[in-house]
């Protein structure tokens, strides 16, 4: 998770010090987004602990908590709000943690809620993994989630993921996701793939793409995205986004973090 208080991380970065290694993360996002022909904005705020100092000198800086094999827990809390009278906010909150056992086995556990002021959305998620190489891993995860209409949704996800050094201190991160969604009268499948070229180890582009399929449900989804550090302590990111299907929507999502 990486997002921060932008106010906060230029004030750090006003200051000229710069820190390698870190072991908080705090920060927030700004969300512009519309959804069925309804315009949303929002805020999000978040952080990470982890539990020991992590390495940054391993490669890129927006993946050294991957490339160090750390520890941690997180937190996360979005709140988006429709632009008609009288809507109800989208609240969303989600707690979690990936641990790294010395055998580099990976156990991975989240909780999130979501109200829209009708509805309540609850999901609890369960991986377990390990690390194929000093640079790649793989996680198996199931996902269980309910609302108050009593409507269930099971997800068995593979998520693989990888950073490869390049020449000229470059280097390149991939993703390669694939699942199967087992709703209550339907079940289906969801792809997803994304890369990042980084220029250097402070800045980085970035392109995604998923498919997701359950019953008469369809949907497609490609983003853009960029993080950039001005220095080791504040990164700034950026996301564009587009998803088709029967889940029109598309935005744009800012923000960034500061670690110490």
């Amino acid at each position: 998770m990486k997002k921060l208080l932008l106010a906060s991380a230029i004030a750090i970065a006003a200051t000229g010090q710069a820190y390698a290694d870190y072991q908080f993360e705090v920060g927030a996002v700004y969300t512009d987004f519309e959804r069925n022909t309804v315009d949303f904005d929002g805020f999000g705020v978040g952080g990470e602990f982890h539990f020991d100092k992590v390495d940054t000198s391993k490669g890129p800086l927006a993946e050294a908590a991957f490339l160090d094999k750390s520890s941690f827990v997180n937190f996360a809390f979005l709140t988006v709000e429709p632009d008609f009278p009288n809507a109800d906010d989208e609240d969303t909150t989600n707690i979690g943690g990936r641990f790294v056992t010395a055998t580099n086995l990976i156990i991975e556990a989240d909780w999130t809620t979501q109200d829209d002021g009708n509805n309540d959305t609850d999901a609890v998620r369960i991986g377990v993994g390990t690390y194929l190489s000093e640079t790649s891993d793989v996680v198996v995860s199931y996902t269980s989630q309910d609302d108050d209409n009593n409507n269930d949704v099971d997800y068995l996800n593979v998520d693989f993921h990888g950073v490869n050094s390049l020449n000229q201190g470059a280097s390149v991160a991939y993703d390669v996701s694939v699942g199967y969604i087992d709703a209550d009268s339907d079940d289906g499948y969801r792809i997803g793939v994304g890369g990042t070229y980084y220029f250097s180890n402070m800045f980085g582009l970035g392109v995604d793409a998923e498919l997701i399929d359950v019953g008469n449900f369809s949907s497609d989804e490609i983003g853009i995205e960029a993080n950039f550090f001005p220095n080791e302590q504040v990164e700034l990111f950026a996301r564009i986004f587009d998803v088709g299907g029967d889940a029109d929507s598309d935005g744009i999502i800012i923000g960034g973090a500061v670690r110490f």
